[in-house]
């Protein structure tokens, strides 16, 4: 495999570094010291600019739906609840009425991608979820009640700007 192709596979592995790549915000020496090629770093360096230059600019897309916020839930077994107390079930767990967590929940034009979008910029405000998915049109988030305002912000904040 050339160095440019093992370049490019170490960015794909990397996330964030792609996403960087894309928008123009990288110190290509110091990328190519991150990604510890066999090869010289101003020869990885070289071919990450090559790359940089093939990708598309970063676009993001603006979803048109509604963000609500529900108190008191909590996750169970399917064994340990009632159909009716029931918010929202994955598998055998269940986001139950009546606990000290809180959902942020808003349906639409959602997908798997608006979901990553939303839990990276909630880790970046340092909240944390304790369960999260998306499935028919509905997104759902699951954090400590005391978070709940500053998820629901985050969360309404992130939908307006999904990367495409």
């Amino acid at each position: 495999m050339s160095l440019a192709a093992a370049a490019r596979e170490a960015v794909r592995a990397e996330p964030f570094l792609h996403r960087a790549l894309r928008a123009g915000v990288v110190n290509y020496r110091a990328a190519a010291h991150y990604l510890d090629l066999d090869g010289d770093p101003d020869a990885v360096a070289t071919a990450l600019r090559r790359y940089a230059d093939e990708l598309d600019s970063p676009a993001t897309d603006a979803v048109d739906a509604p963000v609500r916020m529900q108190r008191g839930v909590g996750l169970a077994d399917s064994e340990e609840v009632d159909d009716e107390d029931v918010v929202v079930a994955v598998g055998d767990q269940r986001l139950v009425r009546g606990g000290d967590m809180t959902a942020v929940r808003t349906a639409g034009d959602v997908d798997a991608r608006a979901l990553g979008h939303t839990l990276a910029r909630l880790g970046a405000a340092s909240v944390l979820v304790d369960a999260a998915g998306v499935a028919g049109g509905e997104l759902v988030v699951v954090v400590p009640n005391r978070q709940g305002a500053t998820a629901l912000r985050v969360v309404e904040d992130a939908l307006g700007s999904v990367p495409a």
